[in-house]
């Protein structure tokens, strides 16, 4: 694997969202049925819909990243196929 991929940066921030995600999701799921807490965001649990679109944002960087290191690593056999066909072919002895 080429030294390019293994700084992706897809991989940290996918993670970090899907966890803070989570914890929104947790905290909006444990707190839904408090009415007076969802009165300033017009009666929508806030916390839960924003942990959702979190999660699912870090999870699609995280397909990304995943996606990207398998396209790396076709690209490089691929390129090693037409290395080992583009080499002229050794004389008889």
């Amino acid at each position: 694997m080429s030294e390019v991929m293994a700084s992706d940066v897809r991989k940290p921030i996918g993670g970090l969202f899907t966890a803070l995600g989570l914890i929104l999701v947790a905290y909006g799921a444990i707190r839904n049925g408090d009415a007076p807490h969802w009165e300033r965001s017009l009666g929508m649990n806030i916390d839960l819909w924003w942990g959702l679109v979190m999660v699912a944002f870090g999870l699609l960087f995280l397909w990304l990243a995943r996606r990207g290191v398998h396209r790396a690593i076709s690209l490089a056999e691929e390129e090693a196929r037409d290395r080992e066909l583009a080499k002229p072919p050794r004389p008889a002895p």
